[in-house]
């Protein structure tokens, strides 16, 4: 019988996890190796190692009601879109909300899980852990990895050769914070996610010029669709998914090409998208809520 659960992450889905396992009776010890809670949505001035960053204006891509807890909404004076260090108050209310921080453990990072030797008997799992320079290790019923992603950035250095000699200076969007440091500068940014829209744009406002590269092209949409509602709660629907799955797929990719370019026409940007970029499910395409970390 499942009793004691390790959880690996104290961030927005370690949490829930936590509480899940609380209500069905287990016993979830969250192991956490920064000093809070948050995960990707707690802002830090410099990157820390071994967890996602995020810059100083990040704003989530998901409406309220599309992103909150279920039986936690969010206060009614809170805007459709959120600021991180709002996001990162909502979740630190949510914890205290349900009595989860006594379950965490914090600046313990998880070094290794490992099956027990008669696991095939107890299915029991080993943790081993490590706070303040000291390993310990203990057992567990079962592990629930909530660590999350864009931990590791990619900077494909090999691929533009030159750039040892290039005098300029280059970084990944995981170690921007903010456009001071490019004021008045020529700016580059490569790649047309998430990440690299919010960061040209917001470069543009202090930079001489700013170049956006994309290898693919993108759907470049606004945060509020029709009518004046959240995009999401408009496309992300039962009747949608409905539809997507009963009309051909070439009706359906008309429909998605014909609301995308709603405001302005993505070929005369050169902005189209190429390699199949509508083979995702109607409802499901352009449905970031979390930050992608793009190259820069």
């Amino acid at each position: 019988m499942v009793r004691r659960v390790a959880v690996v992450g104290a961030g927005i889905s370690g949490l829930a996890a936590t509480k899940c396992c609380l209500e069905e009776g287990l016993e979830p010890t969250c192991f956490e190796q920064s000093e809070d809670i948050g995960g990707l949505w707690r802002y830090t001035e410099k990157p820390e190692e071994g967890r996602a960053s995020i810059y100083r204006t990040v704003f989530t891509n998901s409406c309220k009601e599309m992103m909150c807890y279920p039986d936690f909404p969010f206060p009614d004076d809170y805007p459709n879109y959120i600021h991180n260090t709002r996001l990162h108050k909502y979740i630190r209310d949510y914890a205290q909300h349900f009595d989860l921080l006594r379950h965490i453990r914090f600046k313990t990072l998880v070094t290794k899980i490992r099956k027990r030797p008669d696991f095939s008997a107890t299915g029991q799992w080993e943790v081993v852990t490590q706070k303040d320079g000291k390993e310990e290790a203990a057992v567990f019923d079962a592990v629930m990895v909530c660590s999350g992603h864009h931990v590791y950035p990619n900077l494909p250095l090999a691929h533009f050769p030159g750039i040892e000699k290039f005098k300029g200076c280059y970084l990944h969007s995981r170690e921007y914070k903010g456009p001071e440091k490019f004021r008045g500068k020529k700016v580059l940014v490569v790649g047309l996610g998430n990440s690299g829209c919010d960061i040209a744009v917001e470069l543009s406002t202090v930079a001489s010029q700013v170049y956006l590269s994309s290898r693919r092209g993108s759907w470049v949409m606004s945060r509020v669709w029709n009518f004046g509602y959240p995009w999401d709660m408009l496309l992300i629907t039962r009747f949608w998914t409905w539809l997507d799955n009963f009309i051909p797929k070439a009706v359906s990719d008309w429909l998605y090409v014909r609301n995308m370019n709603q405001q302005y026409k993505h070929e005369d940007f050169g902005l189209m998208p190429v390699d199949g970029a509508l083979q995702a499910p109607l409802s499901q395409r352009d449905a970031g809520g979390d930050r992608r970390e793009e190259e820069l």
